[in-house]
């Protein structure tokens, strides 16, 4: 679920003058506001938040949490998929962002919002586009510490496909998505089913943690593979395509096993990139925000996770978990 935190008075100002904050902040349950007054409330005669308020969206007080951000940087983690936007410098802000995977801007000259940025799509069969996960993923513009595929055949074998082709896909996308730049934390969680794939998990988790071994000059991650089988509770919710991170969900309509190592696509469908606002926020706009799929698919498998544990087939690094024994990396899985 996506936080807003920043200062009582820069919350009045991306109401009243920033229109794509604003709508974002309509779609909060909950915004978080610390004011220079260090009151436990905020400001009942601020006619803006109080409007605000009415409107459905709850202010809550804390001013606790960006002393401890000034303290120690880390705190940014404190809060799940976080935007923040406080009085910091603005090569400060930039730098924790980039170390922690988290959106942080300042107060001055605070820039649009990127969740409300257009997506993208393609469709495979389009000859004018190159087929690679390069090509699709080089327009990202957020940082992020998390990310989670979910797609239960990743690692089957279908006519027209092979193992290798699983193990390209995956390279290509981490390829792109793994920063080069040192983080605190970074995390990438494959949710899958290991019955589907030709390989046991011990082996499987071996094949794998060599495609990790092989994403050189980029910071130290952390692969971990989750199987969820038949038996487990949720399982159908496992069945469309996602790569979801902290801020954008990408949906493939058939497979996340897209392309061949020669540029080819392995079937003919739609791949879409879309920010957790790229839609849904402004007025006419009837689709759901990207925000309803994110939470419906982590939601679901974290449901899957807590329900049918003892079902659960888990590995990380490449070194297997017994079966059931094992604790989520992943702090997108937080629900």
């Amino acid at each position: 679920m996506f936080s807003l935190y920043t200062t009582e008075n820069k919350l009045t100002e991306l109401c009243l003058d920033e229109a794509e904050w604003y709508d974002i902040i309509r779609k909060q349950r909950t915004v978080y506001v610390c004011n220079d007054s260090e009151d436990d409330e905020w400001d009942f005669s601020n006619q803006v938040l109080l409007n605000l308020h009415k409107e459905g969206t709850s202010i809550e007080v804390d001013n606790d949490l960006v002393t401890e951000i000034k303290e120690d940087n880390s705190k940014v983690l404190e809060l799940v998929n976080p935007a923040y936007i406080l009085d910091f410098k603005a090569e400060e802000a930039k730098a924790i962002e980039e170390k922690y995977g988290v959106i942080f801007l300042p107060t001055k000259d605070t820039p649009k919002p990127v969740l409300a940025r257009r997506g993208w799509d393609i469709d495979t069969m389009d000859e004018s586009k190159p087929n690679s996960w390069d090509y699709f993923l080089r327009s990202n513009r957020v940082c992020f510490n998390s990310l989670v595929i979910v797609d239960r055949y990743f690692f089957s074998n279908q006519v027209g496909e092979t193992f290798d082709d699983s193990l390209f896909n995956l390279w290509a996308i981490l390829n792109v998505f793994v920063p080069k730049k040192h983080m605190h934390k970074f995390t990438v969680s494959i949710v899958f089913d290991e019955t589907k794939s030709e390989f046991p998990m011990a082996q499987l988790a071996s094949k794998v943690n060599k495609v990790k071994k092989d994403i050189v000059g980029r910071t130290p991650f952390t692969l971990e593979l989750i199987s969820i089988n038949s038996d487990c509770y949720k399982y159908e919710d496992t069945h469309d395509r996602f790569i979801v991170s902290n801020y954008f969900v990408i949906n493939a309509t058939h497979k996340i096993k897209a392309f061949t190592a020669n540029q080819k696509a392995l079937c003919g469908q739609k791949l879409f990139f879309d920010y957790l606002y790229s839609k849904g926020i402004e007025e006419g706009d009837i689709s759901s925000t990207p925000e309803v799929s994110q939470d419906r698919i982590l939601k679901a498998v974290c449901d899957s996770i807590h329900t049918s544990r003892n079902e659960i087939l888990y590995a990380a690094n490449g070194q297997t978990n017994k079966k059931g024994v094992f604790t989520i990396q992943n702090d997108l899985f937080c629900y």
